[in-house]
């Protein structure tokens, strides 16, 4: 026995899911939703008002799990400089899993950013203070030298997240986290002869 089944609304999303990740929101249609996730229209309808509603809750969904898995990972590192490369490193492999938060990144801004704005945005923001946490335990500790953590934590985001949107389009994620790495050299030792 595998268990109970999920209820309707949890079927919904997790086939959205699916398909969302697969063929992208324009070319999911809400009749392929319904009949995979063996539902009546009626009964999506209780529960979404649209097809653009329900990629929204995939999006906040999965912006919820890269946020619980960068903060977990960053906790889980020992020192300041094992956090930052976590960060970067599990943020980069996770959008690259996560189908909808890099379909968001890969496709067009106009497509699919309305629909996502301020999931994203509230997610980057999260993921600063995480950033800017980790720059100001590891100044206090004299492992950084970060003058203002909320200026740098914001571009560490900015960057991190420039990897998904421009490397991903064409990179395999071995070249995805060889990126990273080039991202945290520059982070660490910095870009000035020595």
């Amino acid at each position: 026995m595998n268990g109970p089944l999920p209820d309707t609304r949890e079927r919904i999303i997790a086939t959205a899911q699916v398909l969302f990740g697969r063929f992208g929101l324009k070319k999911t249609t809400l009749d392929e939703i319904i009949r995979r996730a063996n539902v009546a229209k009626g009964t999506f309808y209780k529960h979404f008002s649209n097809k653009e509603v329900l990629f929204m809750e995939v999006v906040a969904r999965e912006s919820a799990t890269l946020t619980a898995l960068i903060r977990e990972a960053v906790r889980d590192a020992p020192t300041p400089q094992d956090k930052m490369t976590a960060y970067l490193k599990v943020r980069v492999r996770t959008v690259a899993e996560l189908a909808n938060l890099y379909e968001v990144t890969r496709e067009t801004v106009s497509e699919y950013w309305p629909h996502c704005e301020g999931i994203r945005n509230s997610h980057l923001l999260e993921e600063q203070r995480i950033v800017q946490s980790v720059l100001e335990d590891g100044t206090s500790a004299g492992t950084f030298d970060v003058p203002v953590p909320e200026l740098t934590a914001s571009a560490i985001v900015i960057a991190a997240r420039g990897l998904e949107s421009s490397w991903m389009l064409e990179a395999n994620l071995l070249e995805i986290e060889e990126g990273a790495d080039i991202l945290l050299e520059v982070l660490f030792r910095g870009i000035l002869r020595r």
